[in-house]
């Protein structure tokens, strides 16, 4: 497996298993099948910024940056620091909260019973920005042809697009699948500090992991 190979399917599993982007969709998804089409153009939002940003990436940016550069090299860093504040929000979000917190965030609230062209809307606004922008910089930095690059571009999508539409195909299977699904909504919410720190520690984890890597071998 190439570096970029193993960063972008990092980076799919990191915007794919976004909380912000997870919880979005569950709340826009509330009304089970008759929020098909809300859903639908959620994960469309969703999906136009995170491929947009790869696949121009992956056209135009390949192959610009010399890993053995001071640029090249600056790209590895910043995915550590950012890995490193992945880490320390998460472990931060451990702690219990001074007050008492809302079951579902205000800022999230409006998600639910929206129409499509502000679930469209919702969808660019809570995409997954960090795992297509590090995917960039690893697109940047890579030595692969084109065809490698789609590759890559095409294993990121599946991740970062498949995971969530998953969640969707789930929701619209049976009133039954519906009904598990709130449950699964009310605990998502519940214990959203919990998930997020976790996603945070262990993804944070991986990306340092594979930036530093990247440092000793081509640093």
């Amino acid at each position: 497996m190439s570096d970029l190979v193993r960063t972008l399917i990092l980076c799919g599993l990191l915007s794919g298993t976004q909380p912000v982007t997870v919880m979005g969709l569950l709340l826009v998804m509330a009304g089970g099948v008759d929020s098909r089409r809300e859903g639908l153009a959620y994960l469309a939002g969703a999906f136009l910024v995170e491929s947009s940003i790869l696949l121009f990436a992956s056209l135009v940016l390949g192959n610009t940056v010399d890993t053995e550069s001071s640029v090249g090299r600056g790209f590895l860093i910043a995915r550590i620091a950012l890995g490193l504040f992945l880490v320390v929000a998460g472990i931060r979000l451990r702690k219990e909260p001074k007050e008492p917190q809302p079951e579902i965030p205000k800022s999230l609230e409006r998600l639910q019973g929206m129409g499509p062209g502000k679930a469209f809307i919702a969808g660019l606004a809570l995409a997954d920005y960090q795992g297509p922008l590090i995917g960039s910089m690893a697109i940047a930095a890579s030595t692969v042809t084109t065809g490698g690059r789609l590759v890559a571009f095409g294993l990121y999508t599946l991740l970062a697009s498949g995971i969530p539409f998953v969640i969707f195909i789930a929701v619209l299977r049976s009133q039954k699948a519906m009904e598990k699904m709130n449950n699964v909504t009310t605990w998502v919410m519940r214990n959203r500090r919990m998930i997020a720190s976790w996603f945070g520690i262990v993804l944070g984890t991986f990306l340092i992991g594979d930036a530093a890597l990247g440092l000793i071998f081509k640093g």
